[in-house]
C-alpha cells in the first residue's frame, strides 16, 4: 500500500516549488558525496515549517557532515490514536510533494515481532510527525529507502526493547540514519518552556534516559515523542544538541509556545 500527505500544505509547502524553495532555504544545497561509513543518529522537531523548520533543518546540516544513508528509520509518537501499540508500515511507497520514499521491506520485517511491534498501517494513515521529516531529508539525501515506525507506546521498557531490535539492523546496515520525531514542551510561556527544555536536554546529553522519564513527570515537561527519543539516544554513545528554540522566535507569541530541538548523535 503507498501513502499519500496528509498534512502538506499544511504543515509544510503543498506544491513542489514551494517546497523545494523551503527546503532549499532551511537545508541548504550541500550534497553528501560518500555513504555513512557507520550509523548515526537525529532528534529533530515535527511541526510546522513556518515554526520548527530552521532547528530541523540544522540538525540535517549537521547529519550531511557524515555523509549519505542508504537506510533512514524514521521514529514518531501516535498522536491519532489509530493502530498498535508501536505500528511499522512494512512495504509501498510513501509520497510527498517533492518525491517519493520506497520501504524498506526487509528492514521493517526485522523490526515487527508480531507481539508488542506490529505490521499495521493504520496508526500511520493521518499522523504527521513521520511525514513531516522526509521532504527535508529527500531534499538533503535524495533517494534511500525507509522504515517508519508509530509510537503510542513510549513507556521507557518498549523503547529500550524496539532499540535492541534497531541495534541488530544498524550492524547489518550500517549506513542508516535514525530520526527521532519529537517537539519538546508544550504551550507554557517562552521562559519556562526554555527551562523546562533544558532539563531535558542534559539529560539527553548525559544519556540518562531514567532520569529523563522521571523529569518529565516530575516537572511536567510535555515532549510528545520520549519513546522515540529514548530508542535513539539509547543506540549511540555521543550525543551534540545542534539547536533549541521555541515557536516565539517565528511567531512572537512568547505567551504560548512549544519547543523545538535538535540533536545529532553518532
Amino acid at each position: 500500500m503507498n501513502r499519500r500527505p496528509v498534512v502538506a500544505g499544511k504543515f509544510y509547502p503543498g506544491t513542489p516549488n514551494q517546497l523545494a524553495s523551503v527546503c532549499e532555504a532551511f537545508v541548504g544545497n550541500e550534497k553528501p558525496k560518500n555513504y555513512l561509513s557507520q550509523p548515526i543518529g537525529l532528534i529533530l522537531p515535527h511541526a510546522g515549517y513556518v515554526y520548527s523548520g530552521k532547528t530541523a533543518g540544522l540538525g540535517i546540516r549537521r547529519a550531511i557532515e557524515f555523509g549519505r544513508p542508504r537506510n533512514i528509520i524514521i521514529l514518531g509518537p501516535n498522536h491519532t490514536g489509530y493502530g498498535a501499540a508501536v505500528s511499522v508500515w512494512r512495504e509501498g511507497e510513501w509520497y510527498v510533494p517533492n518525491g517519493s520514499v520506497k520501504i524498506s521491506t526487509e528492514i521493517a520485517d526485522e523490526i515487527i515481532d508480531g507481539k508488542l511491534i506490529s505490521d499495521d498501517e493504520a496508526a500511520h494513515l493521518y499522523e504527521h510527525s513521520i511525514e513531516v521529516q522526509l521532504p527535508l531529508l529527500i531534499h538533503a539525501f535524495g533517494e534511500f529507502q525507509f522504515a517508519p515506525i508509530c509510537m503510542m507506546d513510549q513507556r521507557l521498557s518498549t523503547a529500550r526493547y524496539v532499540a535492541e531490535r534497531i541495534r541488530k539492523i544498524l550492524e547489518k546496515y550500517p549506513d542508516t540514519i535514525v530520526v527521532a520525531s519529537s517537539d519538546f514542551n508544550h504551550y507554557d510561556p517562552h521562559e519556562i518552556t526554555i527551562k523546562k527544555d533544558e532539563i531535558a536536554i542534559q539529560r539527553i546529553l548525559a544519556n540518562d534516559l531514567e532520569g529523563l522519564y522521571e523529569d518529565l513527570r516530575k516537572y511536567d515537561i510535555t515532549m510528545c515523542g520520549p519513546g522515540p527519543v529514548a530508542v535513539v539516544r539509547s543506540l549511540f554513545n555521543h550525543a551534540e544538541l545542534v539547536y533549541h528554540t521555541t515557536s516565539a522566535e517565528f511567531s512572537q507569541d512568547y505567551s504560548y509556545t512549544v519547543g523545538y530541538v535538535s540533536f545529532i548523535l553518532w
